[in-house]
């Protein structure tokens, strides 16, 4: 038994030190982050906060803009050029622009400014486009669940800049009501399957590919 014993700890030296070696996936991580600050903008839309409470969505902004470039940094880390590109766009707009604009606009409200949300419309409508080029090379392989949320996410930011920029009626806010809440829960189913998938289970149903 002794002999069994000391071969088998390099063994497990060697496991532990290739395991230790290898980067983790943040993905279940960022897309909790990404989810999160969508529901914060649903409820902006949904009239839930209003007034100086939205300096309050723009600080809880910038609070994920340093987790999101930290994610972002590991998958350039880890190799992945596609993912590391989409969050730190993600931490820019989500977490910079949107952050700092949401606070000027919750301040403003407190000293009676007046302040306008153009500046940010092209910011969100170039982000919005430049999710479509992700989902077109990975429309072979992403799953019906990651596709509708990245494709209502992009729906989401491109409109949110239309409207700002006065090119669509305030009307369109209904529609990105239910866009935000969309991109919400399929962001929060992805993120549970992701956690799973993480810890080695079973993961729950997305579905398979739109494409083959």
């Amino acid at each position: 038994m002794q002999q069994i014993d000391t071969q088998d700890h390099p063994i497990q030296d060697i496991r532990i030190a290739d395991k230790k070696d290898q980067l983790g996936n943040p993905g279940p991580a960022l897309t909790f982050i990404f989810t999160m600050l969508t529901m914060e903008f649903w409820g902006i839309y949904a009239g839930i906060f209003t007034g100086p409470t939205i300096m309050a969505v723009g600080m809880v902004q910038i609070a994920c803009f340093i987790p999101y470039l930290i994610g972002a940094i590991l998958y350039y880390c880890k190799g992945d050029s596609t993912n590391g590109n989409v969050f730190l766009i993600f931490a820019t707009l989500f977490g910079g622009v949107g952050g700092l604009t949401n606070i000027t606009i919750g301040f403003s409200e407190l000293m009676g400014w007046p302040v306008s949300t153009q500046m940010t419309a092209l910011p969100f409508i170039l982000g919005g486009i430049s999710i479509l080029p992700v989902v077109w090379i990975n429309r072979a392989s992403a799953d019906k669940v990651t596709v509708i949320c990245y494709m209502a996410a992009a729906c989401f930011l491109t409109f949110t800049g239309l409207v700002s920029l006065n090119i669509l009626s305030t009307h369109w806010n209904v529609l990105l009501q239910w866009l935000g809440l969309i991109v919400t829960i399929t962001g929060l189913y992805s993120c549970i399957n992701g956690l799973l998938l993480g810890g080695r289970s079973r993961g729950i149903p997305v579905g398979k590919p739109f494409f083959k």
